[in-house]
């Protein structure tokens, strides 16, 4: 699977979250306490854009009706969905992150 540079680390601070299309798919990548992530953007529950949410801890929560996603494994707290999670890798302030061909 290729890797694709999404932004310089620095443009995502902690506890926020931003909506990135990257190689035609829609991604919401962040940045918890413990690192980066990112995850496909969709919501599962009602196709809200995780991107434009917040991020609790270590989740991700839908801007709109507040369901949220686990960023380290994508399982949905509120109803077990899913949301696909994709690789990311920090090299110096340049963001970069693992999607399938």
């Amino acid at each position: 699977m290729p890797w694709h540079t999404i932004s310089p680390a620095s443009k995502i601070r902690e506890g926020q979250v931003l909506a990135f299309t990257v190689a035609g798919r829609l991604l919401a990548v962040g940045r918890t306490a413990t690192g980066y992530f990112a995850v496909d953007a969709l919501c599962p529950h009602a196709g809200g854009n995780l991107g434009e949410g917040e991020v609790d801890k270590e989740c991700v929560i839908c801007p709109i009706h507040g369901y949220a996603y686990d960023v380290r494994s994508g399982v949905g707290v509120d109803d077990g969905s899913r949301v696909r999670v994709h690789r990311v890798e920090l090299a110096g302030d340049v963001l970069s992150v693992e999607l399938p061909d």
